[in-house]
């Protein structure tokens, strides 16, 4: 079964320190499991994990290494005037996107 994985934030819950925290534990233990999505899809705020983060940004090219595609929104990547700060993975748009969540037989969101 192929699993997309949907992040819409840098943090995961409200609270900003913790849910950085929790972000980057999210991605460190990803890379530790056998299984691996075929796909992140990064919106809102979760494109700066591919842009700003050193922390973030190695995650996913280790990620990326072990076969996971990764795709940042490009409306997200402008509205935070990061467009040409993407470190990993492509930039996509909301078609592809939308073309994946419905394809998948599993979409997973954080």
């Amino acid at each position: 079964m192929s699993k997309v994985l949907l992040l819409k934030d840098d943090k995961i819950g409200e609270h900003a320190e913790l849910g950085r925290k929790l972000m980057l534990n999210f991605l460190g233990t990803l890379l530790t499991m056998d299984k691996q999505p075929k796909a992140m899809y990064l919106l809102n705020r979760a494109v700066l994990l591919a842009t700003t983060d050193s922390e973030g940004v190695e995650a996913l090219k280790r990620l990326e290494e072990k076969g996971v595609v990764i795709y940042s929104c490009q409306t997200c990547l402008g509205h935070f005037n990061v467009l040409d700060m993407l470190k990993v993975g492509s930039i996509g748009n909301m078609q592809n996107t939308l073309n994946a969540l419905l394809s998948e037989d599993s979409v997973i969101t954080i």
